[in-house]
């Protein structure tokens, strides 16, 4: 049977590239060098740069009024509180938090200036010299860029970290923090759910870092095992961000065998096919995965949309509130013996205003009223798609 698939002329994204991780190869390309705003797969090396600053993963940083007045996706951090490294970790990989990358950053380097001068100088030294940032979260910014091609590399260096890859292939997770009021220590938790769709229900997913902006439009950098074999994607300025993804990965799996033994496909690029001396004769850098951590949440608040008996309406309508700049997801229940519902939810929020905030904007754009959950009773009648 032959694949119908032709990713040169299906693909809505701008740039594509899918690398063998194990030996750096790249088997597709697509504007593989196309410098374009890479949106918050950036936090990737935010990740990398924390995880080899040196500091112990329980060292807490202080909020700074700074990092809490940069835009949403955040925690809604607060000045003066603290949190830990280790915390800000899943905030940023998890939840894509913009506050928690300005923590991270000023925490780390001192300003947020210094930390992008760093991250740039990181990205050239594992080899994607076609890349140059200026904050720690990816929020549009002239002269933030990276391309498809070293998005690829980033994501092969940094899954070499055993740290990492705990994090990026973690579905739900929880954040404590702790402020001082009144002399008193008063801990707050706040739940993060990853935004990456690939570890509900698509086999063999090991971990990855979603993004958007209007700018970029939708981003996306991870990797799958299957057979012994782990592919990194990489995509830029996609309007279907999860029909390319899955596409690509297919492609790439179905024709492993040929790809591997041939000159790269696909559009080609100005820049020579090249891996990063030093890297290219490096053994398989990624391990399987193991069973995704999963920590039981006790607060934060969803929006659920609307409710289908078809998973393919679900998933067109998920894809609608997404083009309207809504980060939607589909939850999948029982509500009787045979009887099985698909339901289109967007967040979670960690604070309740947040939560009211976006419903209102949901309202405003598309007219949909929505219910507000908290996230514990939105999880009671659930179940994970994986």
């Amino acid at each position: 049977m032959t694949w119908a698939f032709a990713p040169d002329e299906d693909l809505t994204a701008r740039a594509a590239v899918l690398m063998d991780a194990a030996t750096g190869k790249i088997l597709y390309q697509k504007e593989a060098d196309l410098r374009l705003p890479p949106a918050s797969t950036t936090k990737v090396v935010t990740a990398i740069l924390a995880l080899e600053s040196g500091r112990k993963l329980s060292q807490t940083l202080t909020v700074s009024k700074n990092a809490t007045r940069v835009p949403a996706s955040k925690l809604y951090l607060r000045p003066g509180q603290s949190i830990t490294i280790d915390e800000l970790l899943y905030g940023i990989m998890l939840a894509s938090a913009n506050d928690a990358s300005m923590v991270l950053a000023e925490g780390i380097a001192g300003s947020v200036d210094r930390f992008a001068e760093l991250m740039t100088k990181k990205a050239h030294q594992i080899g994607a010299t076609n890349t140059h940032f200026t904050n720690p979260h990816g929020l549009t910014a002239p002269d933030h860029y990276s391309t498809a091609r070293d998005l690829a590399l980033l994501f092969r260096y940094a899954m070499k970290n055993a740290t990492f890859r705990d994090i990026v292939q973690t579905k739900f997770s929880s954040v404590s923090t702790t402020a001082v009021v009144r002399k008193k220590v008063v801990p707050r938790r706040i739940s993060v759910r990853n935004h990456n769709r690939l570890l509900w229900g698509y086999d063999g997913a090991l971990g990855g870092k979603t993004g958007y902006t209007h700018a970029a439009q939708k981003c996306f950098v991870g990797a799958v095992q299957r057979n012994g074999s782990t592919l990194i994607i990489a995509i830029l300025g996609a309007r279907d961000q999860w029909g390319d993804t899955k596409r690509l990965l297919e492609y790439g799996f179905d024709h492993y065998d040929s790809l591997k033994a041939s000159p790269p496909s696909g559009k080609s690029t100005t820049i020579e096919q090249q891996v990063h001396p030093g890297l290219d004769q490096a053994p398989a850098l990624i391990e399987a995965a193991q069973e995704s951590k999963q920590i039981k949440i006790s607060d934060g608040y969803v929006l659920q949309v609307a409710t289908f008996r078809q998973r393919e309406r679900a998933e067109a309508f998920s894809r609608q509130m997404n083009d309207k700049g809504f980060d939607a997801f589909i939850e999948q229940t029982l509500l009787q013996p045979g009887e099985t519902a698909y339901r289109v939810r967007i967040g979670p929020y960690a604070e309740l205003p947040a939560a009211q905030e976006t419903a209102h904007d949901i309202l405003t754009k598309s007219g949909h009223r929505v219910l507000i959950l908290p996230v514990q009773s939105a999880r009671h009648d659930s179940s994970d798609q994986s």
